[in-house]
Order: C-alpha cells, then structure tokens, then sequence
C-alpha cells in the first residue's frame, strides 16, 4: 500500500446489504426489528431406539412418550467419528505394523475410552484370535470383528486396518460399558447386542453368549496375570497374517446389503425408516444411514 492511501475496506457483502436495510428503515420498524427474539436454529432429528417386552423394536423422534411408558426400555447408541494416529494413517495393510505399534493402539485406545487394557486384549483373543484378516459368516470382520453397518457409522474406511478396527471395537465396548455400567453385561451385549440384554435384563440366555462371556473374562485373568510376555506373544501374530481376508459367500435366501465402503452383510430383513435402514441378523438390529449404503440385494 502506498503512502496516503486510504484503508482498503473490509467490510462483506453481507454486512453491507443489512447496513443499507437498516438505514432505510423508519426508526419505529428498527426499534421493533431490534427487539425481535433471534431465529432459533433447525435441531437436526435424531431417531431414538425402544424395545418392547417381546423384544420388537421402535424407532420414534419423539421419544419422551414411550420413556413414560414401562413397557418400553431405551436402547440407543450414538458413535463418534473414530481417529487413527498419524503414524499409521499411511498403512495399507496389518503387515506393515510393528507388533509394538498394536500394543501402543490397544494402550491408547483402552486409555482414551477409559477400558481396562486387558478387557481389550480379551475381546480381540476371543473375537479374532489376533487375525486382523478373519471374517465371520454374519459379516463381522477384522481383529475386533466390527460389523460393517457399525463400522461405517464410525467412519471406518478400511475395516481390516488394525489401527480402524481397534477404534471402532474399543468405541463400541465402551459404548456397551456406558449403557449396563456392568463388564460381565457389556461383554455380553457386544456379542448378544444391547437389545438382547435389555431384553432379558441380564445376560440373554443364548448358549453361544453365555459361553463367550466367561472365554472373554477367562482370558482378561489370563492376560491380567501373565503381563507384558503373554500380551507380546499375542500381538506378534498380528504383523504376520498377510494373507487376504477370505470372501463372504453370497446366501440368496437372504438380504444382502452392499455398503458404500464395498463391503457387504447378510440380512434376514431389512427395514426402511425416515433416514435409517434397520438391518436385522438372527437377533440383532443393526441401524445404518442410507447414505452408507449403496443398494440392498431382496432374497432369490
């Protein structure tokens, strides 16, 4: 800027066209506008979930009628965006991480949800025994075995990545901690899901869940009394399993849903509602954005 010259002025397109608004009002209508209460914002609506005794469910933007009501329970997780280190945002694969670097994710993510270490390493031995590559016949996948709908809801890109599927699982046992307030019921409903154990008030009486409650406490004893050894010995395996992830077989009596992520899960149903489809497996509902899907395949 050259000497003299006047201040450039700063003042937006917007600032000026409600300064000459103003200027042209009479003093009477400026007083009024001035007195105005400010717009209130558009809250964005938010689906809460409610199971029955039966153990239907019900998905409601008003939820303050069925918290009155005893024959309903609330069953409603919220996740958050999940965040990778920067150190390992570049991996492609679990074969380019260190096994210090997964004992590091596993200490950080069980510190940042306030999990107890061992828990953690617990659920990954009996989830996945350490495979960062294993795949479930449900869908579930990786060393934590997320489900996609889940996993996209968090933001996970690359569910086989260790450092993505860490997060996402620690979230989501964290979420089950937050809502029973009780391990033996958390372990139980990221197994079971939190509808079951509302359901049943306890743990539900499914043979496959009540035997996975006692292998996941067993095995966080084991890894408690063991120490950094044991914990070692596991997470060597994980920088090893390079081989790809097997492929899920296609039933055709079943829904299939196709994820925007390019990975899939079966469906017994499926069920549209406002901004959400409702995946049901067996017992479990799974709600999914509709913009993480891609399309859904209906049974043959």
């Amino acid at each position: 800027m050259w000497a003299g010259a006047p201040a450039p002025d700063k003042t937006t397109v917007q600032e000026k066209v409600q300064k000459k608004e103003t200027e042209t009002l009479t003093p009477a209508h400026r007083k009024s506008k001035e007195k105005r209460p400010a717009p209130t914002p558009k809250k964005k609506t938010h689906l809460h979930q409610f199971m029955e005794k039966d153990g239907s469910i019900t998905f409601t933007n008003t939820p303050d009628k069925y918290r009155l009501n005893p024959s309903f329970v609330e069953v409603d997780i919220h996740y958050q965006p999940i965040a990778v280190p920067l150190q390992y945002r570049g991996y492609a694969s679990a074969s380019q991480y260190p096994a210090s670097g997964i004992q590091e994710l596993i200490h950080s993510y069980a510190s940042t949800y306030r999990l107890d270490e061992d828990l953690v390493y617990a659920v990954i031995k009996a989830e996945s025994d350490f495979n960062p590559n294993a795949v479930s016949n449900k869908g579930a996948r990786g060393l934590m075995q997320l489900m996609p709908g889940t996993a996209a809801e968090m933001g996970v890109t690359n569910i086989f990545d260790p450092a993505q599927n860490i997060a996402g699982g620690t979230q989501y046992l964290a979420k089950m901690m937050d809502l029973f307030h009780d391990r033996s019921l958390a372990v139980a409903a990221y197994n079971a899901g939190p509808e079951a154990v509302k359901q049943y008030n306890g743990i539900p009486p499914y043979d496959e869940t009540k035997e996975y409650v006692k292998k996941v406490l067993s095995f966080q004893r084991w890894f408690k009394g063991s120490g950094a050894k044991v914990r070692s010995e596991q997470v060597a395996r994980v920088p090893g399993a390079a081989s790809p992830p097997p492929p899920i077989e296609i039933d055709t009596n079943r829904y299939v849903v196709h994820f925007t992520s390019g990975l899939t899960q079966p469906a017994d149903r499926v069920v549209e509602k406002d901004a959400y489809y409702y995946i049901q497996y067996g017992r479990r509902i799974y709600p999914v954005k509709k913009e993480l899907v891609k399309h859904i395949q209906e049974p043959a």
